[in-house]
């Protein structure tokens, strides 16, 4: 699979994790971000050794990472509740991979990843 689909794929994928966000932030029910924590996850592990044939294991790690950190933030809001702090991380971590999947649909990050490998062989 050349490097564009690769992004297409994830950033397909990433949609579902927005969708699942979103509607945590609409009723505050954490199997939301349990749902969305678990799709992150899997999708870093699955995403992990195809990208780093590109030398891209970032997406994949920061994946494995961001659904790590939402799960342990599921577990906090079902043991205290939830607080206007947890509204406004969640949406901080969705605006991040909204803007992720609309560089990688409009062509940027493939464009940038392009010239990064441009730079590296000169």
């Amino acid at each position: 699979m050349n490097f564009g689909d690769l992004l297409a794929v994830y950033a397909l994928r990433m949609t579902e994790v927005i969708r699942l966000l979103d509607e945590f932030l609409n009723c505050g029910r954490p199997l939301f971000l349990y749902n969305a924590a678990y799709l992150l996850t899997e999708l870093g592990s699955e995403m992990q050794a195809p990208f780093a044939l590109y030398g891209q294991a970032i997406l994949a790690a920061l994946s494995i990472d961001a659904g790590m950190r939402l799960r342990e933030r599921a577990i906090d809001i079902e043991k205290r509740g939830l607080r206007d702090a947890d509204l406004e991380y969640v949406t901080e971590v969705r605006d991040l991979l909204k803007r992720m999947v609309l560089s990688i649909e409009s062509g940027e990050y493939e464009r940038d990843y392009e010239e990064m490998v441009r730079r590296r062989t000169q």
